[in-house]
């Protein structure tokens, strides 16, 4: 795992109905044992209004079926010593339906991250991992917050958990704010990082695979000339231009016009605008 330790227990089915590392006791029995997806009574409703359809006689069976496919594990960190939970993949807010194949085991803190806009989660949401395990299903595959998806550099989003690293021990900042827990880097930037920042160290470095610095150094090029605008001052480091396009676009304010995929195709309009003009004007 790329942040944090699971340690195992015995797998009592008790333990998953009724306790949580971060003190579920404020769930009331019945939640605990009726399974609820979350502690207003519905799971999948980022908002949690409620879903008038109800959790059914047959909810409990099918919560446990779904527990013992996913061996009592968490199937985006793989706790098995965290109060869990059945997901539903398609919302029943959406019509998803109550069945085994729409249905996946979370421990509370992994369901919260799927569900950032519903506050019954703000309170354990922080104890998830910030990387899911590599085997994680793809519907619950993503990285701890929305913006954790995207490279603190560039501000390129990547959806692929592989294709981030987390720098952990990142200094504080020349105007002495105080610095953030971790950044989030794509592996082109976090190359760049290894290479330009004496501070930023191999060792700084986590995800939920082995990083190799190797790899890292080779897609480096890959990197962005210039950080975002709105990159931290920490991360912020420029990379050489090695092109004619680099040196006139990438490195100048045209890269603002240019290299936004909106103002391209505005740009494409306008041309294909006065093009047209001309012609019909001869």
């Amino acid at each position: 795992m790329g942040d944090g330790t699971i340690s195992g227990s015995n797998r009592d089915e008790s333990v998953y109905t009724g306790s949580s590392d971060r003190g579920d006791d404020s769930r009331s029995d019945d939640n605990r044992r009726n399974g609820d997806d979350s502690d207003n009574g519905n799971d999948d409703s980022d908002h949690g209004h409620d879903d008038n359809r109800g959790y059914g006689d047959g909810w409990e069976e099918l919560r446990q079926q779904t527990l013992r496919r996913d061996n009592y594990a968490c199937t985006r960190c793989g706790a098995d010593d965290r109060t869990l939970q059945a997901h539903h993949i398609v919302p029943r807010s959406a019509g998803g339906p109550d069945e085994l194949e729409n249905l996946l085991t979370l421990c509370r803190p992994c369901h919260g991250v799927i569900h950032q806009h519903n506050s019954a989660f703000d309170d354990v949401r922080d104890d998830a991992p910030l990387f899911p395990e590599r085997t994680a299903p793809d519907p619950v595959a993503r990285l701890r917050t929305p913006a954790d998806q995207c490279c603190t550099r560039c501000g390129a989003e990547r959806s692929d958990p592989t294709e981030l690293v987390a720098w952990t021990d990142v200094p504080a900042s020349d105007d002495a704010r105080p610095a953030p827990p971790h950044v989030t880097l794509c592996k082109p930037c976090a190359g760049l990082l290894l290479e330009c920042d004496l501070a930023c160290e191999e060792a700084a470095l986590t995800a939920n695979h082995t990083i190799s610095v190797h790899e890292l150094a080779a897609r480096r090029p890959d990197a962005s000339v210039r950080p975002s605008a709105f990159a931290l001052s920490q991360v912020a480091v420029r990379r050489e231009p090695r092109t004619l396009r680099e040196r006139v676009v990438d490195d100048t304010p045209l890269r603002f016009l240019l290299n936004h995929r909106g103002v391209r195709l505005a740009l494409l309009v306008v041309i294909g605008y006065v093009a047209l003009f001309v012609v019909l004007a001869l």
